[in-house]
């Protein structure tokens, strides 16, 4: 997962962090004593007054069951230096996000956006094919089971 972060210009530690160019955004794979996988743990934070960080913004945590493809995914997006499509004056966004007038015509933005979902259905779709059946997982059959008493 660091590697996407890495070629997306964002500053490694130690193969267990990786911070933007920013400093802003700061994604951690902890050590859980639990489960060997560890958990991921997100966070953006303002620019720090003298200190690395300061206040939170927002923060995001993925344990260790949360399946890779979701967190590889969810680094993937927040790497992504695209603009955000967002209404204008929506107060979605924190107060040092600039917004500008988007240069795409009303139709231009539906057929992108189309073009986004119908990526994403076909990605669905092929990891759907890609998943083998869960052998652990008990077999549904018609067995019978006695009927209720009144």
């Amino acid at each position: 997962m660091f590697q996407v972060l890495e070629s997306a210009g964002w500053l490694l530690d130690p193969a267990t962090a990786a911070h933007s160019a920013d400093g802003m955004c700061h994604v951690e794979q902890r050590p859980d004593h639990g489960d060997a996988r560890g958990f991921w743990h997100i966070e953006t934070c303002e620019p720090g007054h003298g200190t690395p960080m300061g206040p939170r913004i927002w923060h995001a945590w993925f344990d260790g069951h949360a399946p890779d493809h979701l967190v590889g995914a969810f680094i993937t997006a927040l790497a992504n230096t695209a603009p955000l499509q967002r209404g204008m004056f929506d107060r979605t966004a924190h107060h040092s996000v600039v917004q500008k007038p988007s240069p795409l015509t009303p139709e231009q933005v539906v057929a992108a956006h189309t073009t986004r979902l119908d990526t994403v259905r076909a990605q669905v779709r092929a990891a759907r094919r890609r998943q083998e059946p869960n052998p652990a997982a008990p077999a549904t059959t018609g067995i019978a089971r006695p009927a209720t008493r009144r």
